[in-house]
Protein backbone atom coordinates (compact mmCIF):
# COMPACT_ATOMS: atom_id res chain seq x y z
CA UNK A 1 0.00 0.00 0.00
CA UNK A 2 1.80 3.05 -0.97
CA UNK A 3 1.59 5.97 1.80
CA UNK A 4 2.72 8.78 -0.26
CA UNK A 5 0.56 10.53 -2.78
CA UNK A 6 0.34 13.71 -4.90
CA UNK A 7 -0.53 16.57 -2.84
CA UNK A 8 -1.56 20.61 -3.92
CA UNK A 9 -0.78 22.90 -1.06
CA UNK A 10 -2.32 26.26 -0.97
CA UNK A 11 -3.74 28.45 1.58
CA UNK A 12 -6.51 31.43 2.11
CA UNK A 13 -6.51 34.22 4.53
CA UNK A 14 -9.13 36.34 5.91
CA UNK A 15 -7.33 39.32 7.09
CA UNK A 16 -9.53 41.12 9.63
CA UNK A 17 -9.53 45.11 10.86
CA UNK A 18 -11.94 45.57 13.40
CA UNK A 19 -15.48 44.24 11.94
CA UNK A 20 -14.21 44.65 8.47
CA UNK A 21 -12.79 41.64 6.40
CA UNK A 22 -10.81 41.97 3.64
CA UNK A 23 -11.94 40.59 0.02
CA UNK A 24 -10.70 39.55 -3.09
CA UNK A 25 -12.96 39.99 -6.14
CA UNK A 26 -11.07 37.19 -8.38
CA UNK A 27 -11.04 37.92 -11.83
CA UNK A 28 -9.58 34.92 -12.86
CA UNK A 29 -12.31 32.80 -15.24
CA UNK A 30 -11.83 29.65 -13.81
CA UNK A 31 -12.58 31.05 -9.98
CA UNK A 32 -14.44 34.31 -10.17
CA UNK A 33 -15.86 36.21 -7.19
CA UNK A 34 -15.73 36.94 -3.80
CA UNK A 35 -12.99 35.17 -1.79
CA UNK A 36 -9.97 35.76 0.02
CA UNK A 37 -6.38 36.37 -0.90
CA UNK A 38 -4.18 33.30 -0.82
CA UNK A 39 -2.21 30.89 -2.91
CA UNK A 40 0.01 28.19 -3.06
CA UNK A 41 3.29 27.10 -1.12
CA UNK A 42 6.15 26.69 -2.52
CA UNK A 43 8.87 23.91 -2.54
CA UNK A 44 10.45 23.83 0.74
CA UNK A 45 8.35 26.69 1.94
CA UNK A 46 6.99 26.48 5.55
CA UNK A 47 2.66 26.90 5.58
CA UNK A 48 3.84 29.81 7.92
CA UNK A 49 5.82 31.58 5.17
CA UNK A 50 3.68 31.01 2.40
CA UNK A 51 0.53 32.88 3.45
CA UNK A 52 2.77 35.81 4.90
CA UNK A 53 4.38 36.06 1.24
CA UNK A 54 0.72 35.57 -0.64
CA UNK A 55 -0.92 37.63 1.80
CA UNK A 56 1.97 40.35 0.56
CA UNK A 57 1.66 39.62 -3.22
CA UNK A 58 -1.69 40.25 -3.30
CA UNK A 59 -2.63 42.96 -0.58
CA UNK A 60 0.39 45.16 -0.03
CA UNK A 61 0.12 44.23 3.76
CA UNK A 62 2.72 42.03 5.80
CA UNK A 63 0.32 40.15 8.14
CA UNK A 64 1.59 39.11 11.64
CA UNK A 65 0.78 35.81 13.56
CA UNK A 66 -1.90 34.24 11.20
CA UNK A 67 -3.75 31.89 12.90
CA UNK A 68 -4.70 28.47 11.68
CA UNK A 69 -8.41 27.92 11.62
CA UNK A 70 -9.07 24.88 9.40
CA UNK A 71 -8.58 22.89 6.35
CA UNK A 72 -10.56 22.17 2.86
CA UNK A 73 -9.46 19.09 0.98
CA UNK A 74 -11.07 17.43 -2.15
CA UNK A 75 -9.63 15.84 -5.17
CA UNK A 76 -8.50 17.78 -8.32
CA UNK A 77 -9.58 17.27 -11.85
CA UNK A 78 -6.73 15.27 -12.32
CA UNK A 79 -7.71 13.23 -8.83
CA UNK A 80 -5.00 14.46 -7.18
CA UNK A 81 -5.56 15.91 -3.60
CA UNK A 82 -5.69 19.55 -2.66
CA UNK A 83 -5.50 21.13 0.15
CA UNK A 84 -6.35 24.64 1.61
CA UNK A 85 -5.30 25.90 4.38
CA UNK A 86 -7.38 28.38 6.31
CA UNK A 87 -6.09 31.17 8.55
CA UNK A 88 -6.94 34.50 10.40
CA UNK A 89 -4.86 37.59 10.69
CA UNK A 90 -5.98 41.04 12.73
CA UNK A 91 -2.54 42.26 12.95
CA UNK A 92 -0.55 43.61 9.62
CA UNK A 93 1.30 46.48 8.06
CA UNK A 94 1.96 48.10 5.05
CA UNK A 95 -0.26 49.72 2.05
CA UNK A 96 -3.20 48.30 0.64
CA UNK A 97 -3.12 47.57 -3.17
CA UNK A 98 -4.90 45.49 -5.27
CA UNK A 99 -3.43 42.88 -7.61
CA UNK A 100 -3.52 40.79 -10.83
CA UNK A 101 -5.77 38.49 -8.85
CA UNK A 102 -8.35 41.22 -8.63
CA UNK A 103 -10.14 44.05 -6.69
CA UNK A 104 -9.61 44.46 -2.80
CA UNK A 105 -12.51 45.56 -0.72
CA UNK A 106 -13.05 45.94 2.78
CA UNK A 107 -16.84 44.50 4.54
CA UNK A 108 -18.41 43.31 7.20
CA UNK A 109 -19.32 39.48 7.45
CA UNK A 110 -22.76 40.29 6.41
CA UNK A 111 -21.97 42.78 3.77
CA UNK A 112 -19.80 39.83 2.27
CA UNK A 113 -22.76 37.40 2.34
CA UNK A 114 -24.90 39.49 0.16
CA UNK A 115 -22.48 39.24 -2.62
CA UNK A 116 -21.38 37.11 -5.51
CA UNK A 117 -18.70 34.09 -3.71
CA UNK A 118 -16.32 32.54 -5.57
CA UNK A 119 -17.87 28.79 -6.66
CA UNK A 120 -18.23 26.89 -3.51
CA UNK A 121 -16.62 29.54 -1.07
CA UNK A 122 -19.73 29.68 0.86
CA UNK A 123 -19.59 25.68 2.51
CA UNK A 124 -15.42 27.57 3.87
CA UNK A 125 -16.89 30.43 5.42
CA UNK A 126 -18.06 28.88 8.89
CA UNK A 127 -14.67 27.24 9.20
CA UNK A 128 -13.67 31.24 9.61
CA UNK A 129 -16.42 31.97 11.75
CA UNK A 130 -17.04 29.05 13.45
CA UNK A 131 -14.08 28.26 16.50
CA UNK A 132 -15.63 24.71 16.55
CA UNK A 133 -15.22 23.76 12.87
CA UNK A 134 -11.90 22.54 11.54
CA UNK A 135 -12.77 21.08 7.99
CA UNK A 136 -14.80 21.02 5.42
CA UNK A 137 -14.45 17.92 2.65
CA UNK A 138 -15.41 18.30 -0.66
CA UNK A 139 -15.36 15.10 -3.40
CA UNK A 140 -18.05 13.33 -5.42
CA UNK A 141 -19.92 11.82 -2.72
CA UNK A 142 -19.98 14.66 0.13
CA UNK A 143 -19.64 18.25 1.04
CA UNK A 144 -19.12 17.70 4.66
CA UNK A 145 -18.08 20.50 7.98
CA UNK A 146 -16.47 19.09 10.98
Amino acid sequence: MKRTEQVTLTNMCMVKNGDKILVLNRTDPVWPGLTFPGGHVEAHESFHDSVVREIKEETGLTIKNPKLVGIKQFYDHNNERYLVLFYTANKFTGQLHSSDEGELTWMTESELKQHQLAYNFDHDLPLFFDENLTEHILDGKRDELF
